[in-house]
C-alpha cells in the first residue's frame, strides 16, 4: 500500500520538473498552441461559409460552430506524443537506465503528459475565451451543470484512452525495429474516425453502426457531442459506458504487451 503514495509523490515532483522545463521555451509553446488551434478555426469558417451559401447538411450552424470551437479544446486536452519517444527509448536501449531507478519510465511519461495538460490550460483558456466571445450567438449552451460534468469526465476518459493506445503501439518496439509506420497510420485513421477533420455527424448513414461504436469516436467526437449535439440521457450513458469499456480494453492490452516486452527486453546495460 505504501507504493501508491510514494508513486504519487514521485509523479508530483516529475510533473513539476517537466513544467519547469516547458517554461524555458514558453514562447515556442504559445506559438505551438496557436498553430494547433488554427486548424479547427479554419474548418469552422469553411463550414459556416458553405452553410451561408446554401449547402444542405444534416447539421445546422449552431452545431457546426459549437463543434469546432470545442474541438480545439478537446483535441489539445486529449493529445499525446508518447509513441515516438517511448519507442525510441526502447529501440536505443535507453530503457535500461530506467530499470534501475526507483520510478518507472512510464511514470515519467505520465508526468510529462500531465505537465503538457497543465501548460495547455494556461494557453487554451484565453484563446477559447476569445473564440467563445466571437461566436457565442451561434453556439449551444448546456442546459444544466450535468452536461458540463459529463463533458469533463468524458475528456478525462478520452485522454486516458489516447494515452493507453500510444503505450500499446510504442510497446511493439520491443519486437519491431521501427513502429513509425504504425504510428503514422494510426494518426491518419484517428484523424478521420475521431471527427478531428470532419464531424462524424456528416458521415453517410450506412456507416452509422460502425462510426458510432468504433473507439476513435470516443477520443474526440463524443466529448464534443455531449455539448454540441442533442444526445439523449440513454445515449450519454451508453457513450460513457463505451468510453470506460475501451479504456479498460486498451489498458489491459497495453499492460500485457508492455509486461511481455519488459520480460523479453535486452540491451546494453539491461
Amino acid at each position: 500500500m505504501r507504493t501508491v503514495p510514494r508513486n504519487l509523490r514521485v509523479l508530483r515532483r516529475m510533473t513539476a520538473a517537466h513544467i519547469a522545463m516547458s517554461l524555458t521555451y514558453r514562447g515556442v509553446w504559445l506559438i505551438f498552441m496557436a498553430a494547433n488551434i488554427s486548424v479547427p478555426i479554419i474548418s469552422l469558417l469553411i463550414w459556416r461559409t458553405a452553410l451561408a451559401h446554401g449547402a444542405q447538411l444534416p447539421i445546422d450552424e449552431q452545431y457546426i460552430t459549437t463543434y469546432f470551437v470545442l474541438l480545439s479544446i478537446v483535441t489539445m486536452a486529449t493529445s499525446s506524443w508518447l509513441t515516438t519517444f517511448l519507442a525510441s527509448d526502447i529501440r536505443l536501449g535507453k530503457l535500461s537506465s530506467w530499470m534501475v531507478r526507483p520510478a518507472s519510465l512510464l511514470l515519467n511519461f505520465v508526468a510529462n503528459n500531465l505537465s503538457e495538460k497543465v501548460m495547455k490550460l494556461f494557453a487554451l483558456v484565453p484563446m477559447i475565451g476569445v473564440l467563445w466571445w466571437a461566436f457565442h450567438d451561434s453556439m449551444n449552451v448546456p442546459a444544466g451543470p450535468s452536461r458540463v460534468v459529463l463533458f469533463v469526465i468524458s475528456i478525462l476518459l478520452a485522454g486516458i484512452l489516447v494515452f493507453t493506445i500510444d503505450i500499446l503501439i510504442a510497446s511493439l518496439a520491443f519486437w519491431m525495429d521501427d513502429v513509425s509506420a504504425l504510428h503514422q497510420a494510426r494518426l491518419v485513421i484517428a484523424n478521420v474516425l475521431s471527427g478531428s477533420i470532419v464531424p462524424l455527424a456528416l458521415m453517410p448513414s450506412w456507416s452509422r453502426g460502425f462510426i458510432d461504436n468504433q473507439p476513435f469516436r470516443y477520443t474526440v467526437s463524443f466529448p464534443v457531442e455531449i455539448v454540441a449535439g442533442d444526445l439523449s440521457s440513454a445515449e450519454l450513458l451508453t457513450g460513457i459506458g463505451f468510453q470506460l469499456g475501451y479504456v479498460l480494453v486498451f489498458g489491459v492490452l497495453a499492460r500485457l504487451v508492455w509486461s511481455s516486452g519488459i520480460r523479453a527486453y535486452s540491451a546494453v546495460g539491461a
